[in-house]
């Protein structure tokens, strides 16, 4: 019997403090809703405040003409076309990094939330469907909250 009553005890001690712990929780949506939507797009940001996001978080990566864009790698061809719009720009590791592009230039990519291989060539899902956020846009949006 006293070991019924303890298990229910240490069980209903459990319940609670998980329930109060719960009501203490802060949702900190880190590139948006990014599991549903390419990250760091403004539709992301909208997704999770309408997820109840209680914040968003934001990487800032420098361009070449001294900008800031709301992206989270330093490099842009992991949710971006560069290499097929600019395929001389690649430094000698490969990758395209966004310090060597202007504003203007990563505005004129298009932002996907990952590739398909199709032929054996990267094809996005949604081409042409979301655009990149400069820190200017991310602030207006969130101020609209």
């Amino acid at each position: 019997m006293k070991l019924t009553q303890l298990a229910t005890g240490l069980l209903l001690a459990g319940l609670m403090t998980g329930s109060a712990l719960a009501a203490d929780k802060i949702v900190i949506a880190h590139r948006g809703a990014s599991g549903y939507l390419p990250e760091h797009t403004l539709p992301a940001k909208a997704m999770a405040y309408a997820q109840g996001a209680d914040y968003l978080e934001q990487d800032l990566v420098m361009t070449k003409d001294d900008q800031l864009v709301v992206l989270h790698d330093h490099y842009l061809d992991r949710v971006t076309d560069v290499a097929e719009r600019f395929p001389d720009r690649a430094r000698k590791d490969g990758r395209y990094y966004a310090i060597d592009f202007t504003l203007a230039e990563i505005r004129s990519l298009k932002f996907t939330e990952g590739f398909e291989i199709e032929n054996g060539k990267k094809v996005q899902v949604y081409p042409g469907r979301f655009r990149w956020a400069n820190l200017t846009s991310a602030f207006t949006l969130s101020k609209r909250k």
